[in-house]
């Protein structure tokens, strides 16, 4: 019973919140249609001079001259306001006379609905009851009036509804997108029957996915209002389902809006990320080795064509080049926006870069970077030993310097020497430059991830000094290296460090003996023959707007000693006569060795694709097939 109630009240929930955002959107629209009477009603008040200054009056530049032009600009001013700002501008704050009728007329709009009352003796039913049910408009739903019906006040539907009000303009709307990702939307207005000047309110939804969705959709929000058929709109973002409304006003009123247009999906690539804001540095930590960590936080990027991924953070000190002794870290959730930096050198001039990271397709979009310049707090030693910081009260364990505590541990870039990878990797201690280091380290290092999915274990070296040289690694993969310091019995805490390894082909691509790469990368299972992928096919259907096609394929036939297939890769992507190669965005699947075949949605119609399927297995890919294919029109026949 518990349950059913809290699901009861779940349920009651969700259902207010709907209610709640659906009157807001209708209290929006319902002002922004007020606002485009009240600017009809400004530009037929100066229609003598509009008629001859202008041969079309259907056209933006009517806005502007009225914008210019003393008189006719106070009479606007009320109308933006609303549009504005969502406020009623009071005819108390109006300075001329223009001001304060169009302020009275907006006030009309909000107690009287368009139309006009019935006469009384037309009143029937309940209409003609003779009591008090309301007393102004907005007390009555829909489009029905507080109107009199000889002996009370009763909720009645209006008469001449529509007189004078513009016709609604055609229900197709057009979509033309330019290589900028301008979109042009175009509807074609009816005979107009207005005598006065129209205006057009455009409005748009979307939604994310892979198919279109009105039940996902956002709300409907007002883009602009126009004198013309058309518009311009330049923030149409990638990935995104949209649909578009239009509605003909005048000072009379309007018919209300066209029914929904068909879905728009925008086919230009997404911009990377912007910049992100305002960083800043929080609170500083002084460790008992005397290194600092200080907190960087900043915003998040103003919205963006797609979501951040994550955000890359990297740090040197001033003055030093980037690449010689800079650390990066990670913040892997795009939600996160700080990090600590760890390891940092007391009183010392610190210069920070955050970057933005997103990701589109198997493209990674880079922001610039935001610079962050601070300096760590200075540690001081007490006379009892103990550290803290420059004005602030510490107890923390004193610095032995007969136990030297690693600072910081970086690695050079790695290199292939003696027919194997390698790379030097070196520490400092806070021995005093003057004195020797004779303590002795444990170093280890192993592999977290790699790409050929090889797996190797831990290896550990004892090392006297503050450098040392790892050999035998792997080529592409991600190694942890890990260094601390021994002093007897005791060991010290850890300083840890990443090295990832280049691809083979990359380092090998630039020596005069690439055969060294094969020899040492090439996994024993790669000798052996892979079955192919072949006869590759497409059949299509129409669905909505769009275009589902089915990709199928099959294999060699398996022969003896073959390595065993672990899955297929399937890309798609489609070709268009303004992208080149490095701009091609595409997408892949992914799938078991049993799956011959996969349904793709929301392809364009009357389109170019370009498919492939590609062997893997534990060696890692193997030989593909590609096809070049053609999608149908969306009321064509299956191919």
């Amino acid at each position: 019973m518990m349950f059913m109630r809290k699901v009861c009240c779940f349920l009651l929930c969700c259902v207010f919140e709907a209610s709640v955002a659906r009157r807001t959107e209708e209290a929006e629209t319902l002002e922004k249609i007020e606002s485009a009477r009240c600017v009809s009603r400004c530009l037929t008040l100066h229609i003598t001079q509009i008629t001859a200054l202008f041969k079309h009056l259907q056209n933006d530049h009517v806005l502007d001259w009225c914008e210019d032009h003393r008189r006719c600009s106070q009479c606007l001013q009320p109308c933006k306001e609303l549009w504005e700002t969502r406020r009623a501008l009071s005819p108390k704050t109006c300075e001329h006379h223009e001001c304060v009728t169009s302020a009275e007329f907006l006030r009309s709009l909000r107690s009287q609905k368009q139309g006009d009352c019935p006469p009384p003796q037309r009143a029937s039913g309940f209409a003609a009851a003779c009591v008090e049910s309301c007393a102004v408009d907005r007390e009555c739903s829909g489009i029905k009036k507080c109107c009199s019906n000889s002996c009370g006040h009763t909720c009645q539907s209006p008469a001449n509804l529509y007189r004078g009000v513009p016709l609604k303009p055609r229900r197709d709307i057009s979509f033309s997108e330019d290589q900028n990702g301008h979109l042009k939307v175009t509807w074609m207005s009816k005979f107009n029957v207005s005598v006065e000047p129209v205006l057009y309110v455009l409005q748009r939804r979307w939604n994310h996915g892979i198919h279109p969705s009105e039940d996902d959709a956002s709300a409907w929000q007002t883009v602009l209002m126009t004198m013309e058929d058309r518009s311009v709109l330049k923030d149409i973002r990638p990935h995104r389902w949209y649909q578009f409304r239009v509605s003909a006003v005048n000072s009379q009123g309007t018919r209300g809006f066209t029914t929904p247009s068909k879905h728009f999906f925008s086919i230009r690539d997404p911009f990377p990320p912007e910049t992100p804001q305002n960083a800043k540095t929080g609170n500083q930590t002084v460790h008992p080795d005397g290194t600092v960590s200080v907190l960087v936080l900043w915003e998040a990027p103003r919205e963006s064509d797609l979501v951040v991924h994550h955000y890359k953070v990297t740090w040197n000190t001033r003055g030093t080049p980037p690449t010689s002794q800079s650390r990066a870290g990670r913040v892997t959730d795009g939600d996160v926006t700080e990090m600590e930096l760890q390891g940092l050198q007391p009183n010392t001039h610190y210069t920070a870069q955050i970057q933005a990271i997103s990701y589109w397709g198997q493209n990674r979009l880079k922001s610039s970077r935001a610079h962050l310049s601070f300096i760590t707090a200075a540690a001081t030693t007490s006379s009892n030993g103990n550290v803290h910081l420059s004005g602030e009260f510490s107890n923390e364990i004193p610095i032995s310097h007969s136990s030297p505590s690693i600072l910081r541990l970086e690695a050079a870039a790695p290199h292939y020497h003696d027919n194997q990878l390698q790379v030097k990797v070196f520490w400092k201690s806070r021995i005093p430059g003057n004195q020797k280091d004779s303590s002795s380290y444990i170093l280890r290092w192993y592999p977290e991830v790699c790409a050929h999915n090889v797996t190797k274990g831990e290896k550990t070296a004892t090392v006297q000094g503050t450098h040392f040289v790892i050999t035998g690694l792997l080529f592409a993969c991600k190694y942890r290296v890990a260094v601390k310091a021994i002093t007897g019995q005791e060991q010290r805490s850890e300083v840890m460090t990443s090295v990832t390894t280049p691809l083979c082909s990359a380092l090998m691509g630039r020596r005069k003996k690439p055969a060294a790469c094969a020899r040492d990368e090439r996994h024993p299972q790669v000798k052996k023959a892979l079955q192919r992928p072949e006869k590759l096919a497409a059949s299509f259907q129409p669905v909505n707007d769009s275009v589902q096609a089915m990709f199928s394929w099959q294999v060699s036939p398996e022969s003896a000693g073959q390595t065993p297939i672990t899955g297929f890769q399937l890309s798609w992507v489609k070709v268009s006569r303004s992208s080149t190669n490095g701009t091609l965005i595409s997408q892949t699947h992914i799938l078991p060795p049993d799956q011959l075949s996969l349904t793709v949605d929301a392809l364009q119609p009357e389109s170019v694709y370009r498919v492939q399927v590609q062997v893997l297995s534990e060696a890692g890919h193997g030989p593909s097939v590609s096809k070049t294919l053609y999608t149908p029109h969306v009321n064509g026949t299956l191919l």
